[in-house]
């Protein structure tokens, strides 16, 4: 019976998140491709909006994947300002009175 090697390497969080974030870019990419072998929605119209309904939630996981890829290699990041962003000023804030 041969011996099961117990110290195998373990992927980390950010490596298995990119790996996905790859794959289903294929697949977006796989999709918007299709009319290069010939399958347009004049030919396979029921198909083809399937496909296109995939292709929106591939497009989807793929932004939340590279939100938590952001979110782990950089978590201080989701605190940057964005270009152009305007803060309200704490002085014109409500009080309680």
């Amino acid at each position: 019976m041969n011996k099961v090697p117990y110290d195998l390497p373990t992927d980390s969080k950010a490596q298995r998140l990119k790996r996905r974030y790859q794959g289903l870019s294929r697949v977006a990419a796989a999709i918007n491709d299709l009319y290069i072998y010939g399958v347009y929605p004049s030919n396979f119209p029921n198909l083809t909006t399937v496909l296109e309904q995939a292709k929106d939630h591939v497009k989807e996981i793929i932004k939340e994947t590279k939100a938590e890829i952001a979110f782990i290699e950089n978590p201080n990041g989701m605190y940057d300002l964005v270009m152009d962003e305007v803060l309200e000023d704490a002085d014109n804030s409500k009080k309680d009175d």
